[in-house]
């Protein structure tokens, strides 16, 4: 055990009003509920789920979000790689394009891992491929990477470029490199303001996908999978995505305000909460402060959501108004605040518009059934 593990193990049993705050705590059976219905939803599509484990980042939560199959997870950095594989992970996909420095950790992990799979995007990328070549009986296992809007990392598959590079990745050294499939992401679907709006978007996505594979194999290369997600455009799949082969979404285990105001999920599907603690009365500035600062809370969302970047679980008259290292500054919306509602030491319940953002900053979440500490879950760090 190590020390972290040491230290924070003896939280387990505790009731969530003694926890040292800040901290990260998940409600269990909503975590669980939120990892079977989207498995539901892509057994009823016909399609493989592929979790997305970047939000949390740790064994128990890629656990339920497999079904305990362990086989089959999308990961954002080399670290989550490694750490996943030693946790008996495998078919492991490094969705982020392809680091030309850390070739030499990527080629590890594909002599390590039976399907250690990566993104390409563009021909320099498959060129350093190629000056790598795995051992005999190993190939390198790669999706290219499609932009079908979201503009960010990819290829516009309308790109006459796009083409070639599935052709080359395809067929330049097939003894080297295997074309597994076609990868997008719905991240535009952050910018929607309602569900049919992010179900136009993923219809969009779908559609230019299976265009650019149908286009492929006339052309006569392969091209045996095709995936899109993002948690927004799978909490509300569209009939058409049952042609894909796959979907990854990955912020669905713990949700956050975020998802709520976009129409993902119910308020009550939000797993995650910041708990906080009351450390100051100032009543001539009609504030309290409390021990949660952008350390512990992800300021993502301050300018976006009428609430900023936490709501206040059960004090709709309250909000967060300021955020300093570990110091958070509570008023009330309108008229006086009650002091002697929120005693010092009191604790506030914080529900984070970016629960991925958030819980980067923990080094253990604090899971929780009936009240009391029942799991605890310490994530991978570093990249």
């Amino acid at each position: 055990m190590d020390g972290q593990t040491d230290s924070t193990s003896r939280w387990l049993g505790a009731p969530l009003e003694q926890l040292p705050t800040p901290a990260l705590t998940l409600d269990q059976a909503t975590v669980r509920r939120n990892a079977e219905r989207m498995r539901e939803r892509c057994q009823a599509l016909g399609l493989r789920l592929r979790p997305h484990v970047k939000t949390h980042k740790t064994l128990e939560g890629a656990e339920l979000a497999t079904g305990g199959t362990r086989r089959g997870i999308v990961v954002s950095t080399l670290a989550e790689a490694r750490f996943f594989a030693a946790g008996g992970f495998d078919d492991i996909l490094y969705a982020y394009p392809l680091p030309g420095g850390r070739l030499e950790e990527c080629a590890a992990l594909a002599q390590r891992l039976q399907a250690f799979q990566l993104l390409l995007d563009s021909p320099q990328a498959l060129a350093l491929l190629r000056r790598r070549p795995l051992p005999p009986g190993k190939r390198w296992l790669v999706w290219l990477k499609l932009d079908c809007g979201n503009g960010r990392a990819g290829v516009r598959p309308t790109d006459p470029g796009a083409m070639s590079l599935a052709r080359a990745i395809a067929e330049e050294a097939p003894e080297e490199v295997t074309l597994v499939g076609v990868y997008a992401h719905c991240g535009d679907t952050y910018g929607c303001r309602d569900v049919p709006a992010i179900q136009a978007v993923a219809r969009a996505t779908t559609a230019a996908v299976l265009d650019f594979v149908t286009a492929l194999r006339q052309a006569g290369v392969p091209c045996p999978q095709a995936s899109i997600g993002s948690t927004p455009s799978c909490s509300h799949p569209v009939p058409e995505m049952a042609q894909l082969t796959e979907l990854h979404p990955g912020n669905y285990l713990f949700y956050d305000l975020q998802q709520t105001l976009l129409g993902s999920c119910k308020p009550e599907e939000v797993a995650i909460r910041v708990l906080t603690r009351v450390i100051g009365h100032y009543p001539h500035r009609n504030q309290l402060l409390v021990d949660c600062g952008w350390a512990a809370l992800s300021l993502h969302g301050r300018d976006q959501a009428p609430t900023g970047c936490a709501t206040i679980e059960g004090h709709p008259q309250l909000r967060l108004v300021g955020l300093t290292q570990e110091h958070g500054q509570v008023e009330a919306i309108d008229g006086r605040l009650d002091f002697e509602r929120f005693p010092l030491g009191s604790i506030l319940a914080l529900i984070p518009f970016h629960a991925c953002a958030t819980a980067a900053m923990h080094p253990v979440y604090y899971v929780h059934a009936e009240g009391k500490v029942v799991e605890l879950w310490h994530p991978v760090r570093g990249w």
